[in-house]
């Protein structure tokens, strides 16, 4: 057999091998692709970096596990973003499962890298039931809705908690969502009466239907799927897992890219052969 023969009759298990390499190599030994950042998260780089030592950004953990590999590095990102600029973190979210993910995130960003305090520099309320209902009671009254955190502590006894009462103490509002509820209610029933800046990461599918919300200004910042947390990354200059999760991404869609040429090369030498 000649090569074109020998290519058209490659063992399909060949190329599933070669794909998986694609994919986990990467992960293992990251490439450091160039990423270009894109405009809507440099635009919600660009408010934090504006907003004045000890304001408050308020961060809803809209998603659940299957979210987290495109919406947890944006997550740590961000954070990381907050505590070099010494801004204050306000946690909740209104999907339950997002809880622990909001946990994990500070303590490794908060505590860990940062060495912040706990009560003092951030907060974690966990989840709030109630959806549209608790997003207008939260921006009239942050204590009515949030009296307890996660822990069981009252929030009188949080001293960050002193002079944040309602939305207008917020510097910025970030859902990080892939569902509902999440942006569209935070856009809905809390930006609409409250105002402020409103910023929000998406999954890569739910991204496209808020470009809108950046038009009007209802959004001043879009992170999208691991792409916008990739270009979150290379922002706050660390590397994490979106930079080597696009790094897979790209290898595994040039191969398949290759081996669809190079499919479409042997079918027309073979035709060609047979007339």
């Amino acid at each position: 057999m000649d090569f074109i023969e020998k290519i058209g009759r490659l063992d399909r298990r060949i190329i599933f091998l070669t794909v998986a390499l694609a994919v986990i190599l990467p992960l293992f030994f990251p490439l450091g692709l160039p990423i270009e950042v894109t405009p809507p998260v440099q635009q919600l780089y660009d408010v934090i970096e504006g907003l004045s030592e000890g304001s408050v950004v308020m961060m809803s953990i809209d998603y659940d596990p299957s979210g987290a590999p495109e919406l947890q590095p944006a997550t740590l990102s961000i954070l990381r973003h907050c505590f070099r600029r010494d801004l204050k973190v306000l946690m909740l979210g209104l999907w339950a499962p997002g809880v622990p993910l909001g946990v994990q995130a500070l303590d490794e960003v908060g505590v860990g890298e940062f060495n912040r305090e706990y009560g003092v520099d951030f907060v974690n309320f966990g989840y709030k039931p109630g959806g549209a209902v608790t997003l207008v009671n939260l921006g009239r009254d942050i204590h009515d809705v949030c009296r307890q955190d996660i822990y069981g502590t009252s929030v009188e006894e949080l001293p960050m908690m002193d002079d944040v009462k309602a939305a207008n103490d917020i510097g910025l509002v970030l859902s990080m969502s892939m569902g509902v509820p999440g942006s569209d209610q935070w856009i809905w029933y809390y930006h609409a009466r409250y105002q402020g800046n409103l910023a929000t990461a998406q999954t890569a599918i739910g991204a496209p239907r808020y470009y809108q919300y950046l038009q009007t200004g209802q959004l001043v910042g879009l992170v999208g799927g691991m792409k916008g947390s990739a270009e979150y990354e290379r922002l706050v200059d660390h590397m994490g897992l979106a930079t080597t999760g696009m790094d897979s991404q790209s290898v595994a869609h040039l191969l398949i890219i290759g081996f669809v040429i190079l499919g479409n090369i042997v079918y027309w030498a073979e035709k060609r052969r047979k007339a």
